[in-house]
């Protein structure tokens, strides 16, 4: 008897894909993809091919606003780390950078905010090594710079608009002085 691979029609399925909500607790909205399928013609079932998988996990982390593979090892070949570096900068384990950079798995939201922070120039290398833990578990001591920081006041406030995929969802009004 053949193989379902090699008796199976290759068809288009259009699949849902769910876009958790930031909180991770429901489904904010769903995404249409085809995505590439097996169809039995025994008994008409569908069976998706492991790309369909891959699109699946890349158009969900896109929409989750999820910082791409490319982009994590553009990003560390721009800093000139080797990957093993990078995840001592970002302390973590080197595996499990590594499969971020291949497209293996995704960083988790919080890790994202911290990728593309370092990308956007908001943090730098220095402060990622000065935050790294010393050899007897302690970390560098920086109140002695925050300590003579002028205090800052916020100027404006930040209003969520919506919370669909709607490109400019967010609004700044000054804040009152």
């Amino acid at each position: 008897m053949k193989t379902l691979q090699e008796r199976a029609e290759r068809v288009s399925q259009t699949i849902d894909v769910p876009i958790p909500s930031l909180d991770g607790t429901s489904v904010a909205y769903t995404v249409p993809v085809v995505v590439p399928a097996l169809r039995d013609p025994v008994d008409g079932e569908i069976y998706l091919e492991g790309e369909a998988q891959e699109i699946i996990d890349r158009t969900k982390a896109r929409y989750m606003g999820l910082i791409s593979a490319p982009e994590i090892r553009g990003l560390r070949e721009y800093l000139g780390v080797t990957q093993r570096s990078m995840s001592e900068l970002l302390q973590m384990g080197a595996k499990t950078y590594t499969r971020w950079e291949s497209g293996g798995d995704h960083p988790s939201r919080s890790l994202n905010i911290l990728l593309r922070a370092l990308r956007d120039g908001r943090i730098d290398v220095p402060y990622l090594r000065s935050i790294r833990p010393n050899l007897d578990g302690t970390v560098a001591n920086w109140s002695h710079v925050w300590a003579n920081a002028p205090a800052r006041q916020a100027t404006e406030s930040v209003t969520v608009k919506s919370t669909t995929a709607e490109p400019a969802i967010y609004e700044t009004q000054p804040i009152a002085a």
